[in-house]
């Protein structure tokens, strides 16, 4: 089973983790979102190869790189 990009856990969980703990819809507005770490390093690299292809902004390529240095590390 693929891993869902997005998740939605209820703020007071404790116990075991588990595919019944979570949604992948927000059923309360207190519900806490998570987001697939894969899922989101993807996205970012993607925009750096798109922008470093129109040499748009190197600035912003730096930035891009280091939220993907620090995702990476976490």
């Amino acid at each position: 089973m693929k891993a869902p990009d997005k998740i939605y856990l209820d703020p007071g969980f404790s116990g075991d983790f588990d595919f019944a703990t979570w949604d992948t819809e927000k059923k309360l507005e207190s519900d806490v979102e998570y987001i697939r770490k894969d899922f989101l390093l993807e996205w970012l690299e993607a925009k750096v190869y798109k922008h470093n292809e129109d040499k748009f902004d190197n600035g912003f390529n730096t930035a891009l790189g280091q939220v993907i240095d620090k995702i990476n590390s976490l």
